[in-house]
């Protein structure tokens, strides 16, 4: 059925009701099998989508069955309506008498209204059109509206919603957090942004070191944007500090600036963690002792900082501070503690009070606190006084080995297992005489993760003798696997900070890629400015690996990656951060940070920013790379042009990037090697050129072409004194002869042909008057300059073609006198001089050549 038809059906239905409805002398038959027909109706297929809902009014539908019927033949044998009422249980000769039941009731109904209207209805009936009409029209400008905005929809917006959402949050820099599943997470590998792409070497683009796979594009927003500002600015501050030798600079305390005010959790962690890195600045390199002292300090300030907002009696020394501290987060009322079991003495839980001050780096205070209420410790506890000032006036709070036994003897059959123990008394000895370290949690203590962390720094000790039993080794490295196997799901928040206090540099770099990825990157700068990274060779596809049993990064992807989205927006930028692949001071490492530079300078050919330039005058402007040359241990200048611009200028001429290796070269002060490439281009300019095409193209320049390019070289060449002495004469001698030529073909174009013949003779290349001289020449040939060489077969034709032109001249003027016979004459000597000496060198000469010279010479 089409379109029509079912417009037809649909409104025939609604029409043929309201006239049954209106007609008087309709039978009860009539309506019987018209209410059978709509109730049937329901049954057919609706229609599609793009006709829209029918809301008509009842004046409209009148009309439209009117308009219909008025298309139908009085003959008609109703084949539409045979289908459309096809299954609907009606027989045919019903409807038909049915129909002109209604056509009867159709003249009825017009004469009425013909009647109303000599009635005076007729304005009322108009005004009524009208307003149908006018809603008419309203209802189908929305249902095409609607429609077309349906049909838009699904042509322009076949969207994975959620994916568009996180589109939508990264461009406002909100970090979207990638999925992982919690069954699979493998803690050895962090960073779920997958930085570990691997990066192959080699000549190909898009394999170098600054093509990586970093996800965050510091151009895509403003947010990226202004975030990576802030950054680049502190870098140029750092560098430029570096290069003065101006030790005031903090590193640290910038980056530490950018998160200061923040309040998001992750964000948070960064923050953190800079503040870890800020105080490990010149502190002790040993990390146990450094990341003791660090929590230590921490809790004590936060302690002191509940202090002051809960102000206590007394005088504000550390002992009263902790004990309010105690009061504060133990008691749940006036005398009671959130511990049935803890030792009171005098109001006060004398163990916990020890441990805090242990916990506060307070040993001293501790020790006051033991010998002033030793008279109340427990008989079996009465030697705890011995062992614990021993610890505290330990150079290294260890105990000796005869007091770790008789301690350990004590923990294991009065303490240890006791059901009403003080749990503070368990972990105080567990601390001073590092036992029962099977089990290091103390679980009935509650503990934060900095506390949780510091009592396993207290039970690490790393020199440990080969005779000490299994049980009561715990290393370095033991505790940093602990660290990693629980992971980023036990510390939350706080992951970060566990890795770099336990010395997991490497792979707190990398877990702060999962927090965002433009921090992660000035994370591995300060860490490395430090001196507190490990770095891997560019060489491995990892970011992280692990040799000899340590952990390493992969510095110069860090940065190369980095850079990848703002080398060619902001090159000045991307130098400040690649000079800093040297600041790991080894070897290896300031070769990579050289290589990046010469690839970076490569890629975005930003010659005059990156490498300076050469005046007119031949004076030397440096640019950006050169500036920096101290940062890459490069003091003298001649090593810098060595190792930076001409390595960078041999890579573009292996790659044919002939004006890039031009420039280059240039910059490198390879003033003879530019000599000789432009000698080289002009000369296959010149020889592969039609003689009959200009050597010029519009709009030429001394940067397009290679005239004017060696024009404007010999000029700076010979000019400058120092420039001339690094050119060979040689060289310089075969860039003016090509230029001589190249002044030949355009008079040559000109058809100036007296003018070409002089210049050529001038030139003394090919042998004119002097027949003596031909042989000598031809012995000559071989030795001239392969770039001169290579042009001597055209300079021939261009000789003959003019001395034939020339006596056609001669020949086609009006007047005869001796000397327009003595000017041909000589003409044609030139001419056998030169087909002699072409003759020579023929088989020297491409096979054509001489072909060509000889018909020349038959038309004479």
């Amino acid at each position: 059925m089409n379109i029509n038809s079912q417009i037809s059906s649909d409104t025939m239905l609604s029409a043929f009701q309201n006239d049954a409805k209106t007609s008087g002398s309709t039978s009860k038959s009539s309506s019987k099998l018209f209410n059978e027909l709509l109730e049937t109706s329901k049954n057919l297929p609706s229609t599609s989508s793009d006709l829209g809902a029918i809301l008509l009014s009842v004046n409209e539908m009148k009309k439209r069955a009117q308009e219909m019927r008025k298309t139908i033949p009085h003959d008609s044998n109703h084949t539409k309506a045979h289908y459309l009422l096809a299954g609907s249980g009606l027989e045919f000769h019903e409807i038909e008498s049915s129909l002109k039941n209604l056509k009867s009731s159709e003249l009825l109904t017009e004469q009425r209204v013909a009647q109303g209207y000599n009635d005076g209805d007729l304005d009322t009936y108009l005004h009524i059109k009208k307003d149908e009409n006018i809603l008419s029209s309203i209802e189908q400008s929305l249902s095409l509206a609607a429609k077309d905005f349906d049909n838009f929809i699904n042509q322009n917006f076949n969207l994975d919603w959620k994916q568009r959402k996180d589109e939508v949050r990264e461009s406002f820099g909100i970090l979207v957090k990638k999925r992982q599943d919690s069954s699979n997470y493998d803690t050895t590998n962090l960073a779920p942004l997958d930085p570990n792409g691997p990066i192959f070497w080699g000549k190909p683009p898009g394999s170098g070191i600054l093509d990586g796979d970093l996800n965050s594009n510091v151009n895509g927003n403003h947010i990226l944007r202004e975030k990576f500002e802030k950054y680049a600015k502190i870098i140029y501050r750092f560098n430029n500090s570096r290069q003065s030798h101006n030790d005031d600079f903090q590193l640290t305390k910038e980056f530490i600036a950018i998160f200061q005010n923040t309040t998001d959790s992750k964000y948070r962690q960064l923050l953190d963690g800079w503040e870890i890195i800020d105080n490990a600045t010149n502190q002790s390199p040993n990390i146990v002792e450094f990341s003791k002292k660090y929590l230590e300090n921490q809790f004590l300030s936060y302690v002191d900082n509940l202090y002051s907002k809960n102000p206590s009696e007394g005088l504000p020394t550390n002992v009263n501070k902790i004990r309010a501290f105690i009061d504060l987060k133990l008691k749940t009322g006036e005398n009671t503690w959130k511990f049935n079991n803890l030792t009171i003495v005098n109001g006060i839980p004398v163990w916990a009070l020890i441990f805090y001050l242990l916990r506060a780096g307070l040993p001293q205070d501790a020790l006051e606190v033991v010998v002033n209420n030793k008279l109340s410790f427990k008989k079996v506890e009465q030697s705890f006084l011995t062992y614990f000032k021993a610890y505290v006036t330990s150079p290294d709070h260890r105990l000796p080995q005869e007091f770790v036994s008789r301690l350990h003897t004590e923990y294991n059959q009065h303490i240890k297992n006791t059901l009403d123990s003080d749990p503070f008394r368990l972990a105080v000895y567990k601390i001073i005489g590092r036992c029962d370290l099977t089990r290091k949690n103390i679980s009935s203590i509650t503990l934060s993760v900095e506390d949780w962390l510091w009592i396993h720094l207290m039970l690490i000790k790393d020199d440990m003798d080969m005779d000490d039993p299994v049980y009561e080794r715990y290393t370095l490295s033991d505790f940093q696997h602990t660290v990693v196997s629980y992971g980023e799901y036990m510390f939350k928040n706080y992951y970060l900070q566990a890795l770099l206090l336990s010395g997991q540099y490497e792979l707190a770099v990398q877990y702060s890629y999962k927090i965002n990825e433009i921090d992660a990157v000035h994370l591995a700068i300060g860490l490395a400015a430090n001196g507190m990274l490990h770095v891997s060779s560019y060489k491995k596809d990892e970011l992280i690996s692990v040799n000899d049993g340590q952990t390493r990064i992969n510095f110069v992807k860090v940065l190369g990656n980095y850079t990848k989205s703002f080398k060619y927006s902001d090159p000045r930028i991307a130098v400040e951060y690649l000079i800093l692949i040297a600041l790991v001071n080894e070897k290896e490492q300031i070769e990579w940070a050289y290589e990046a530079l010469r690839e970076l300078i490569l890629e975005t050919k930003e010659f005059t920013i990156l490498l300076g330039k050469i005046n007119s005058e031949g004076i030397r402007i440096p640019g950006v790379v050169e500036e920096r040359r101290p940062l890459l241990q490069l003091e003298d200048q001649k090593d810098f042009l060595y190792k930076i611009t001409e390595q960078a200028a041999r890579r573009a001429d292996e790659e044919r990037r002939i004006h890039d290796s031009l420039l280059l070269y240039q910059l490198s002060e390879e003033y003879d090697i530019v000599m000789s490439i432009i000698n080289k281009l002009l000369g296959e300019l010149l020889s592969s050129t039609d003689l009959n095409q200009s050597l010029f193209r519009l709009n030429d320049n001394s940067e397009t072409n290679y005239v004017l390019m060696a024009k404007k070289l010999i000029e700076v060449y010979i000019n400058n004194i120092e420039i001339s002495k690094k050119v060979q004469a040689r060289n310089k001698e075969t860039c003016i002869v090509l230029l001589k030529l190249a002044d030949i073909r355009a008079s040559f174009l000109a058809r100036q042909w007296q003018n070409t013949l002089q210049q050529i003779e001038d030139l003394d290349l090919i042998p004119f008057t002097d027949e003596s001289s031909t042989r000598k020449r031809a012995q000559e040939f071989t030795h001239l300059d392969e770039n001169i060489l290579k042009n001597i077969p055209n300079l021939l034709i261009i000789t003959m073609l003019c001395i034939s032109n020339i006596i056609k001249q001669l020949n086609e003027s009006d007047y005869q006198s001796l000397t327009k016979k003595q000017q041909i004459d000589s003409l044609k000597r030139v001419a056998k001089n030169c087909m002699i000496y072409a003759g020579m060198i023929q088989y020297k000469m491409p096979r054509e050549t001489y072909s060509i010279l000889i018909n020349i010479e038959v038309g004479l």
